[in-house]
């Protein structure tokens, strides 16, 4: 699964803690709870392992205010992979 972050706005750790409070809130009203369970899966194991100051400060492109089209997801190891614009970083 690829989770979609738009980072126009604001920067990687914002947009995955308010995707993660909306598929929270989602969880509870869904009939499909096993997709939406994947992918509070994925944003909490983000939030909890990646260090958002040292990938904001390497990859511009995360410290919000681009267009850019970034993606989050899991690799079979279940370590997070971010991919801007279909490169992984």
């Amino acid at each position: 699964m690829k989770i979609k972050l738009n980072l126009s706005r604001h920067c990687i750790k914002t947009e995955i803690k308010r995707l993660y409070n909306q598929s929270v809130l989602k969880y509870f009203k869904a009939n499909e709870k096993d997709r939406i369970e994947k992918q509070i899966e994925i944003l909490q194991h983000a939030l909890q392992t990646l260090d958002f100051g040292k990938l904001r400060s390497t990859y511009p492109e995360l410290a919000g205010h681009y267009d850019d089209h970034v993606e989050l997801s899991l690799n079979n190891q279940n370590q997070i992979i971010i991919l801007i614009n279909g490169k992984e970083i």
